[in-house]
């Protein structure tokens, strides 16, 4: 089972960097990030992962003790 987990967190790493890599290559090629961020929000909603992770997640955090 470790080898497993060892598996699938190499895949999801190599995932990330080469997401990071494409991302970068864009800036560099002189994308627009305003462009970027409407199309990544579009697919993937960030504007309101962002507002749950800040508004919800913290405030439920602080209220059971774990943030201040």
């Amino acid at each position: 089972m470790k080898n497993g987990w060892r598996i699938i967190i190499s895949i999801v790493l190599i995932a990330i960097l080469l997401g990071g890599v494409c991302l970068g290559v864009g800036i560099i090629t002189g994308a627009e990030m305003d462009r970027v961020y409407s199309v990544l929000d579009k697919q993937y909603n960030l504007t309101a992962l962002y507002k749950y992770v800040t508004e919800d997640l913290v405030t439920e955090f602080q209220r059971v003790g774990l943030l201040r």
